[in-house]
């Protein structure tokens, strides 16, 4: 059994895509498809052609597929982490300019008091 089998099959229900359309995209013909997602053979450069009809790396073929419960928790970490240095730039960004807005203004101590003089 080829250890890519079960990772393709995954990949496939995943992206709601068809053999056919995998095919297709990796140009290679359907029956070489369905050859592998029945647990046959191939060279490097077939598994190299359907990595990249399915947008991954070619060391994902070789991994077992995660659990659907998994695979949403990365992303949803994944998501949280660019949130978080989005905001952060962000808040960054707006306290840096109310910084200069201090700055441009006069500070109640500096103001002259009209009876002061």
């Amino acid at each position: 059994m080829a250890v890519w089998r079960d990772a393709i099959r995954a990949m496939l229900r995943e992206r709601g895509m068809t053999q056919q359309e995998l095919a297709r995209l990796a140009g290679i013909s359907r029956s070489t498809v369905l050859h592998i997602v029945k647990g046959g053979h191939c060279g490097t450069d077939t598994l190299e052609r359907i990595a990249g009809a399915l947008e991954v790396d070619v060391a994902e073929l070789f991994t077992a597929p995660l659990d659907l419960g998994v695979r949403r928790d990365r992303m949803i970490a994944a998501v949280l982490r660019e949130l978080s240095d989005s905001v952060s730039a962000a808040v960054m960004a707006d306290l840096k300019q109310r910084r200069k807005r201090q700055i441009g203004t006069t500070r109640k101590s500096d103001r002259r008091l009209p009876f002061a003089e």
